[in-house]
């Protein structure tokens, strides 16, 4: 069968799609105006959907912590209420609960990006790196690059009237990915003693690090 050609009568083909239950062709939709065939999403575009769906909450999300970040720069966490929060971030409280359990939680969301970064980074160094140098190099390649939000959470530690607890949650959350990088830097299962040890005393660390520099108001040297 010969193609349709377009309107203008040179040969150019339009494109075409097979009808649903024979096999007889039809021009497809070419409002667009470029007369290319839109992509289609295997799994009936529920793909693309769910992508969209992540990126908007990522936004939210990430409004959500820089909002609380500015706040919790100017007084103690504990005098911001949620409903703040929610409204310098242009979202409902019902929605920042659908993304935070609560305000504590928006200060490990830092440190968990930074744990994962770090785990990877020191995953790829040289073999011949032993793991806790293997990590320092890491941490050295990897927090200049997000030095300025970093900063910034630092400081809003800094004036968190119940950053202790805080401290000690970020360690909880972040120990985990410290470990399973340290483990397997040496070549031992992650529940071994030695890698769970490691994995503490390594957030540990970094939570330190970031008290001191806070502390001296920016001037913390290398340790």
């Amino acid at each position: 069968m010969t193609p349709p050609v377009d309107a203008g009568g040179n040969s150019r083909i339009r494109p075409v799609e097979v009808a649903a239950g024979n096999d007889r062709v039809r021009p497809v939709d070419e409002t667009a105006g470029n007369g290319r065939v839109p992509p289609v999403d295997p799994a009936g575009n529920g793909r693309l959907s769910a992508t969209l769906a992540m990126r908007r909450r990522a936004m939210a999300a990430d409004l959500i912590e820089q909002a609380a970040l500015e706040l919790f720069t100017t007084r103690p966490m504990d005098e911001v209420t949620v409903e703040q929060i929610a409204a310098a971030a242009g979202v409902s409280v019902r929605s920042f609960y659908r993304y935070y359990p609560g305000k504590e939680m928006i200060l490990t969301a830092l440190p968990v990006r930074l744990a994962t970064a770090i785990a990877e980074e020191t995953a790829r160094r040289p073999p011949a790196e032993a793991p806790f140098a293997a990590l320092r190099n890491a941490v050295d390649a990897l927090t200049g690059e997000t030095n300025d939000y970093l900063r910034r959470w630092q400081r809003a530690m800094a004036h968190s009237y119940g950053n202790e607890r805080v401290q000690q949650l970020v360690v909880t959350v972040t120990s985990p990915m410290l470990t399973e990088a340290l483990a397997g830097r040496a070549g031992l299962a992650t529940d071994d003693l030695w890698p769970e040890l490691a994995g503490i005393s390594a957030a540990t660390a970094l939570v330190v690090g970031a008290r001191r520099w806070a502390a001296r108001r920016g001037a913390c040297g290398r340790t």
